[in-house]
């Protein structure tokens, strides 16, 4: 049962690592009624959560902790980096905190909240997710060229040795 709760925070990890930036050509195209698509390569940081068990708040840096026993309540934070043809074009980051753990498949639930610094503003997102590889949240608003943002962030977690995944995020227009 470990194993995959530990398999199951690595995946939370990626969805910690909604961190974006985007150049100012990525701005919303307001005279037009069509979607805009921002994708992006992710680097994602370090693992870090915090188990708030009976004996008070720990800090875990380290999926290997053996005493790593992720519950409701718990908080996985992550800053990471957003990349374009290997260039760095931004950063955000964001907290999801642990529902639920069950003995299912995916072993865990979260609930996310996360907001990227673009060139052109800021994005934010929040929505439900778990340890899948692929991660949908929702775009629930914006500052400057992304004010009234909504639609939808994917995150893929590539699942290499790099830490690396993509991240698209499709703005609609209403």
């Amino acid at each position: 049962m470990r194993k995959p709760i530990v398999a199951a925070v690595v995946a939370a990890l990626g969805i910690l690592t909604l961190s974006a930036a985007s150049p100012a050509g990525d701005a919303v195209d307001r005279s037009h009624g069509r979607s805009r698509v921002l994708a992006f390569d992710v680097q994602f940081t370090g693992f870090f959560l915090l188990d708030f068990g009976p004996d008070g708040v720990r800090e875990v840096t380290s999926i290997t902790d053996p005493q790593l026993s992720p519950s409701r309540g718990d908080q996985i934070v992550f800053e990471d980096t957003l990349l374009r043809d290997g260039v760095q074009v931004g950063a955000g980051g964001g907290a999801c905190t642990v529902t639920a753990v069950v003995p299912a498949d995916p072993p865990i639930a979260l609930s996310c909240q996360v907001s990227y610094q673009l060139a052109g503003g800021q994005i934010v997102a929040q929505g439900r997710a778990s340890n899948a590889a692929v991660k949908t949240l929702a775009v629930v608003g914006g500052t400057g060229a992304y004010v009234g943002a909504h639609g939808e962030l994917v995150l893929t977690e590539l699942g290499n040795a790099e830490n690396t995944g993509t991240l698209r995020i499709t703005l609609e227009r209403r």
